[in-house]
């Protein structure tokens, strides 16, 4: 699916880079789907997106993220 004229605000972290994450990944915290734009709130591990069926997101970083386990 593709947004055109569609302004998303990006949150970059110290390098300015924006921190991703794969479905499956034990992990907690906000994201949204590189694919589609879908948001989810994750506290144990990344699904498939249930919108697009996306494997990789994008950390929102309101809430940050950090790997669990570590």
């Amino acid at each position: 699916m593709e947004q055109v004229g569609v302004k998303v605000e990006v949150q970059l972290d110290e390098s300015g880079f924006v921190e991703f994450a794969i479905a499956g990944s034990a992990i907690s915290g906000e994201f949204w789907c590189a694919e589609c734009r879908y948001g989810a709130v994750v506290q144990r591990v990344l699904p498939h997106c249930p919108m697009c069926g996306g494997t990789v997101w994008e950390s929102r970083g309101s809430l940050g993220s950090r790997r669990l386990g570590d």
